[in-house]
């Protein structure tokens, strides 16, 4: 695939669009592509001004656009939706055929998982737990409330998202969140598969060398999907490539398909193991039991990028003086520059699947445009030799973790002590798998963007786009259509509509519940106005200068900075190394930054509403994340 986007240029008349599988090339510029995690560039307002992003978080008056996918919903007025961990999965406002893939692929996928289902299990179709409010996805827990596996583990609302997760569990248990209708035999089956869930993670719990083989099957998924990701696409048939894409779904064979019921034992072990150590050791020190996880490929990538630094030291006055769009073109004018690229171009090919904002397919991935990961480089070569490295504290972190869990174990009771034994190496095997499932994946998502796009430069030279990217417009019933028939049944005003409603929802933030089409007001914590509370996530204490990054392009943090967000997804974790601690609006003890911030000891503290609006870049703070209060100095 070529860098930065080239199919995105308007076509002249006449000309033919560029192959999107041409060679790299190494000097290009930098395509700035507009934000898609709800906070994006100020838009032109009609009278000439500026518009951003309106905080509506607070307005349970408005009847908000709101799309559910699960058949069932029909006709049901008093449906509950929730952006609990999809406000963080799932931070975008999704495009069309973007917004057809989740409901026709990822939502069946992880309904079916947690039913114990097939994807195209007409049950798993019928409570299908993607929604979208003014197209941000959110999940119906209307029909993710008949699944067995949710019903009876409301606890984990809560543990992905403290606030709204308690709200959740509050209304379930009131009965005033009403599950979709569905039979009683239904309710027979998915009470059925349930049982079968529960055995086969017994049987994978008890076997030691289920996790092992599972990292194994991974790796070959991964190394298929590569090969998969760097094969032309010119040649074939649109619908030869669409149905590619529906086959790679359906693949019941292959084990990384179970990554979710992974991802689930390994926070089933996570709580279980809080439990039975809550009244015998003290949260940091259960913390510390998460820390220097080894096999996490999100920590691998971070790594791979931290030794890249490390031999881009010779460069790093050029680094620091030269701006990011411009590096590519000042790099290969020397050798070492040269050699340092061909190096760099080592880690796109293993990890430029990744990118911000990932599980969208609109968005580039690294290896068309790697500007974050070039800006992270810079902010490793900023290390100071009193600054711990990447390497140095995942070990620390493995010292603590050894040290902790001896300590546990000393002060548990000698009946108890062989259980902590067997759920502690149980859970150092299952804990990767929080990240696993998410990076084998992402090569699956990648080669779809290069599917559409590639189907989308074909119409672009047939004139029935402008360019490539407008694809993204299309539903996928109109794609399709066109790959069967060759028949086009869109106009250019239909997307130019569509367009405009997308820029409209970008510059709205619904609130975090919904029931109907009305949205709940958040509740406002009365504190103190230099105080701040949120989740602890992984203990500690820090004292520094704050920065608010809202977007991963504009990543400049600087060592000790305490690190402000509204959410993370995998791909920040390179800048976990850099701060000093970690705040966050969304998430829970669950959530990504959670998770990995304790596996790197990195203190964090997660549900700190209003926290990026609260607080100021450059603003001094204390961060109590053992507490989870953040003092404003």
């Amino acid at each position: 695939m070529p860098p930065f986007l080239l199919a995105d240029l308007p076509l002249p008349t006449g000309a033919s669009a560029p192959a999107l599988d041409a060679p790299r090339k190494t000097c290009y510029t930098y395509a700035v592509t507009p934000s898609t995690s709800g906070t994006p560039s100020p838009l032109p307002s009609p009278s000439g001004g500026e518009r951003t992003i309106e905080d509506s978080s607070s307005l349970g008056n408005v009847d908000w656009p709101v799309e559910r996918t699960a058949t069932r919903a029909v006709g049901q007025t008093d449906g509950v939706l929730s952006d609990i961990n999809f406000g963080e999965v799932f931070p975008f406002v999704t495009k069309p055929l973007a917004r057809d893939g989740l409901a026709r692929y990822i939502g069946p996928t992880l309904g079916g998982q947690v039913a114990g289902l097939r994807r195209r299990d007409p049950l798993v179709l019928a409570l299908n737990p993607i929604a979208f409010v003014a197209g941000r996805p959110y999940m119906d827990l209307s029909a993710y409330i008949n699944l067995p596996g949710i019903a009876h583990q409301l606890d984990v609302f809560e543990a992905i998202d403290h606030s709204k997760g308690a709200v959740i569990v509050q209304m379930t248990r009131a009965g005033t969140l009403h599950p979709l209708r569905i039979s009683f035999f239904e309710r027979v089956r998915l009470q059925l598969a349930y049982v079968r869930i529960i055995l086969r993670a017994a049987w994978w719990l008890i076997r030691r060398r289920t996790p092992l083989e599972l990292l194994d099957a991974y790796a070959r998924t991964t190394e298929r999907l590569r090969t998969v990701v760097r094969r032309p696409l010119a040649s074939d048939a649109p619908a030869i490539l669409l149905g590619e894409l529906d086959r790679e779904f359906d693949d019941g064979l292959d084990a990384t398909k179970d990554g979710l019921r992974h991802l689930a034992l390994a926070m089933f072990l996570h709580m279980t193991l809080r439990q039975l150590c809550d009244k015998r050791a003290a949260p940091e020190l259960i913390d510390d039991l998460s820390k220097g996880i080894p096999n996490n490929p999100t920590t691998l990538v971070s790594l791979d990028l931290w030794n890249l630094a490390q031999q881009a030291e010779p460069l790093a006055a050029l680094f620091e003086k030269t701006p990011v769009a411009r590096l590519a073109c000042v790099l290969e004018g020397t050798d070492e520059g040269r050699s340092w690229w061909k190096c760099f171009e080592g880690f796109l090919e293993r990890h430029g699947h990744r990118g911000e904002v990932e599980l969208d397919i609109t968005t580039p991935r690294w290896r068309e445009d790697p500007t974050f990961l070039l800006q992270t480089v810079a902010n490793y070569l900023r290390h100071t030799a009193r600054t711990p490295t990447p390497p140095e504290l995942l070990a620390r972190g493995m010292r603590h973790r050894e040290a902790a869990a001896s300590t546990i174990r000393e002060r548990l009771p000698w009946p108890q002590r062989s259980l902590f034994d067997r759920l502690y190496e149980r859970y150092v095997l299952w804990l990767p798998f929080r990240e696993a499932a998410k990076y084998t994946w992402l090569l699956g998502l990648e080669h779809a963007r290069r599917v559409y796009r590639e189907l989308g430069r074909r119409l672009a030279v047939e004139g029935h786009l402008k360019t490539a990217d407008d694809v993204f417009w299309l539903r996928l019933g109109e794609l399709t259509a066109w790959a069967e028939s060759g028949r086009v049944s869109w106009t250019q005003p239909v997307l130019d509509q569509r367009e405009q409603e997308w820029q409209a929802w970008m510059t709205l933030r619904p609130p975090s519940l919904i029931i109907g089409t009305r949205g709940t007001s958040d509740a406002d914590h009365p504190l103190a106005p230099t105080l701040l509370r949120g989740t602890p996530a992984s203990s500690g204490s820090a004292e520094g200068i704050a920065r608010i990054i809202l977007d991963p392009h504009d990543a400049t943090l600087y060592p000790g900075e305490i690190l402000i967000t509204r959410y993370t997804d995998p791909t920040w974790t390179p800048l976990f190394f850099t701060a000093g601690a970690l705040i966050t609006e969304i998430g829970g003890v669950l959530s990504h930054g959670a998770v990995v911030a304790r596996e790197v000891g990195l203190p964090a503290i997660v549900g700190v509403a209003g926290a990026t609006s609260r607080i100021m870049s450059g603003q001094r703070i204390r961060v109590n994340a053992t507490q989870g209060t953040v003092e404003l100095l």
